[in-house]
């Protein structure tokens, strides 16, 4: 077999990436994050004629302009790795938008692969493209078309993986924008720049048309030199004069520009609308009872038949406990019943709420109703330093706070995940609601609903106040952009359903599991060592009982609250 190579996934979001990605690894894939930060990472192997592919699925983005976390990680893998083969994953219904990052990647020196996905919708809706003179027009890039969902297109998209042979490919943009870009290239190959840094192979083309449109990290790259930045900066003015409005923009439009004359004449559009659906959907009334309606009926679902595995979970333990109990010795009895089975046993008895709720999500993430459900209470969330998709994420944690945490792994914007996932674990859960109920009852029985109503009432309030603080303060950076892209309404694809939630339980498996069952080992030693009546878990609770003492609770119920 020959050596590795690397496969890398970009494009735009609802494209269909992940579900090509499913398509070319199989269940080789692994879930995690990209080093430093809690941006996801999916990753995964492809065999094909003998040759080995390392995959790699890329954030979506719109651009690679540097302004957020998810398009820093995309453009410094693509800069890093320039033997990696890129496949531009896009959606045929929209080649006229997704073609912007396709330039953009031309612009990079980077020849990617194209892959037209959602060809099913696209003949369905009457949308034609003629591939063979896009690549033509493209100056020669590889172009398949493909169906992730009904596997359309799969083998084509390998074989020229196969076959991928990079080829120089360049964008032409107007006279008055290519003079520009000249001038300033000038400039870089007049004043020098640091040899060093990942900017050091890419093509100076590419560095101008990024000062132009303002790229933060290029910016300072320039200003490292001051009579560069100067230089190109008064070149910079001049064109913003000339057009009469801000460089960046005129960029945009450029690229539009030579995306449609890309496109004119082979790519025949015919516009779905879903408005109606969408006005009921993102009504501040009407979609606010709907969306009540669904996490009802989800909520209902996945606890219904949670409790049902839950009890055959539990049935299973009890009757493996005294199975064990006559086979092992007497000595190792405790440890491997109490400490490793129960371990086992509690990572277990979350799983079905953890799978249930992962499947449930990814449900209406397939159909297309996650994306409206964050359109619809952005502007609320954003008012707490969080995003339209913390909203699922904190309701779940109603429930549990475990799958609320893993649920705000969808959110896009990497620095409103962390501070959902910041805050999520203040959302009181249905097992703390026990316990309130619990202590209401013991302490204050004849104004039990008043106390309880107030621990809610109170956690609440420091859940808004911590997301304010965390949002303002802490996780600080661009929120995420207030203009939603809207996918169609699609029927669920149950592949790429039951991929996605097996690849969340088995990552909450090894993270979570691995905690819980190394927790309940610990426990039963600290109970149980040196002897039940003396244990270290007995010292531990006896040194923090002068505090809990003050609400009636003993050294046992302080190291169970511990």
């Amino acid at each position: 077999m020959e050596d590795e190579k690397i496969v890398a996934l970009v494009g735009q979001p609802n494209v269909g990436k992940t579900t090509i990605f499913n398509e070319l690894t199989g269940m080789t894939q692994q879930v995690g994050n990209w080093p430093g930060v809690t941006v996801e990472k999916k990753e995964g192997t492809m065999v094909y004629r003998g040759t080995k592919f390392h995959v790699i699925d890329l954030p979506g983005i719109y651009s690679l302009k540097a302004d957020s976390l998810d398009q820093k990680i995309a453009r410094d893998f693509i800069i890093e790795n320039k033997d990696a083969i890129l496949v531009d994953v896009i959606d045929t219904n929209n080649l006229n938008r997704n073609l912007y990052l396709t330039l953009q990647l031309i612009e990079l020196g980077r020849s990617p692969i194209l892959c037209l996905n959602f060809i099913d919708e696209a003949e369905k809706y009457d949308i034609s493209v003629d591939k063979e003179k896009l690549s033509e027009r493209l100056g020669g890039l590889p172009v398949v078309k493909t169906s992730g969902r009904y596997k359309i297109g799969i083998e084509d998209l390998k074989e020229a993986i196969y076959n991928y042979r990079p080829i120089p490919c360049e964008i032409r943009y107007s006279p008055l924008l290519e003079n520009t870009i000249d001038k300033i290239v000038e400039k870089l190959e007049k004043y020098s720049l640091p040899t060093d840094g990942k900017f050091k192979d890419v093509p100076k083309r590419w560095l101008a048309i990024s000062f132009l449109e303002g790229d933060p990290e290029v910016l300072e790259l320039f200003k490292k030199n001051e009579d560069l930045f100067n230089e190109a900066r008064k070149i910079k003015e001049e064109l913003e004069r000339e057009i009469r409005h801000d460089a960046e923009s005129y960029v945009a439009e450029e690229r539009y520009k030579k995306v449609d004359e890309i496109l004119k004449g082979i790519w025949k559009e015919n516009v779905v609308i879903f408005d109606d659906i969408d006005k009921i959907l993102l009504h501040p009334v009407y979609g606010v009872i709907i969306f009540a309606m669904v996490m009802y009926i989800v909520y209902s679902v996945v606890i219904g038949l949670g409790n049902i595995c839950i009890e055959y979970i539990e049935m299973f333990f009890e009757y493996l406990g005294d199975y064990l109990r006559g086979v092992i010795p007497e000595l190792y009895q405790g440890v491997v019943i109490e400490g490793i089975i129960g371990g086992v046993g509690t990572v277990l008895t979350f799983f079905p709420y953890v799978a249930f709720m992962m499947l449930a999500l990814s449900f209406l993430e397939s159909v297309g109703y996650l994306a409206r459900v964050s359109a619809l209470f952005h502007n609320i969330m954003a008012k707490l330093g969080l995003s339209g998709g913390s909203t699922i994420p904190l309701l779940i944690s109603f429930g549990c706070n475990v799958p609320g945490l893993l649920a705000a792994r969808t959110i896009p914007d990497p620095l409103r995940r962390l501070a959902t996932i910041l805050v999520a674990p203040l959302v009181p859960c249905s097992a703390r609601f026990v316990v309130i109920g619990f202590m209401a009852t013991a302490f204050f029985a004849n104004y039990a609903p008043l106390f309880a109503i107030a621990v809610v009432g109170i956690s609440l309030l420091l859940l808004v106040l911590v997301s304010y603080v965390i949002g303002k303060y802490i996780v600080k950076g661009k929120p995420e952009d207030p203009i939603f892209e809207l996918p169609p309404f699609r029927l669920p694809d149950w592949n790429y359903i039951l991929k996605r939630t097996w690849a969340y339980t088995k990552h909450f498996l090894i993270r979570a599991g691995t905690i819980i069952l190394a927790g309940s080992i610990l426990f039963y030693y600290l109970v149980n060592y040196p002897s039940p009546d003396n244990s270290y878990g007995m010292l531990l609770g006896k040194m923090i009982e002068p505090i809990t003492k003050l609400m009636g609770i003993d050294w046992r119920g302080a190291l169970a609250l511990l």
